[in-house]
């Protein structure tokens, strides 16, 4: 299953909080001009499973560019979609200058991406765009496996002519990851300290008006939403208490 992203290299993206109980209404607002993607019809409720495996240099430097407020950032993230053997992985880079996003995203099998992770080389014979962009800030950072993040993502993509992608993820946990593991079970997963549901809105242009009906009436308010610094920061404090309590 290929897990093509509709919403472009280069776009605009909203973030909202929201109590469960304002999802009904969330729904009934963009159900005349959204239908479920491709995938989200296959699951149950509209919504499929993500787990990404987020890279980091040893002093968590993207870690610090976001929760220091640089407006120029990024991230390495190893993103799946299934345990089944013989599925892809995606390799991505997700860049951030001010509001604007650009994501570079290149399918790579799990055999190659846990290769990379143990410092070993790809094969790029027929690699997707993207995967030596990848590698060499990889590289570059002397990057590694630092923690995995999952969610169940509830999805949705315009049906006019301009792109819209609306997701909305929920259960989002984390576990800290040092070894390249990139499935989604197991055990062990932590509840990362999100408030609610995740709204995500991505356009390439200018906002719908539809969407910002729906902001206004709903009195929504864009924040930076990083599932990364929220699971990453809950790690650090966790493990700072436990090295704290064995020290007692």
């Amino acid at each position: 299953m290929d897990f093509t992203d509709r919403t472009l290299s280069s776009r605009y993206e909203l973030k909202y909080w929201l109590h469960p109980s304002q999802l009904r209404a969330i729904r009934e607002a963009i159900g005349p001009f959204v239908q479920p993607d491709q995938f989200a019809r296959l699951g149950h409720g509209n919504s499929y499973p993500i787990s990404s495996l987020y890279l980091d240099t040893r002093a968590h430097d993207l870690y610090r560019t976001t929760v220091e407020g640089h407006k120029d950032r990024f991230k390495l993230r190893i993103r799946s979609y299934s345990d089944e053997p013989g599925t892809p992985v995606y390799l991505e880079i997700k860049r951030r200058a001010n509001q604007v996003v650009r994501k570079v995203r290149a399918r790579v099998s799990r055999a190659g991406a846990q290769a990379l992770l143990r410092g070993g080389r790809m094969d790029m014979e027929d690699a997707d765009e993207g995967v030596a962009e990848f590698i060499s800030e990889m590289r570059r950072l002397d990057a590694g496996s630092v923690i995995r993040v999952r969610y169940e993502r509830e999805a949705y993509e315009s049906v006019g002519r301009d792109p819209v992608r609306i997701t909305l993820d929920s259960e989002v946990m984390f576990k800290a990851t040092h070894d390249g593991d990139l499935s989604l079970g197991g055990t062990g997963w932590s509840t990362t300290p999100t408030e609610g549901v995740i709204l995500e809105v991505k356009f390439t242009d200018n906002c719908p008006h539809w969407i910002a009906a729906m902001v206004g009436q709903m009195n929504l308010e864009n924040l930076s939403i990083p599932k990364y610094v929220l699971s990453l920061s809950r790690s650090i404090a966790a493990a700072g208490g436990a090295e704290h309590r064995h020290a007692q």
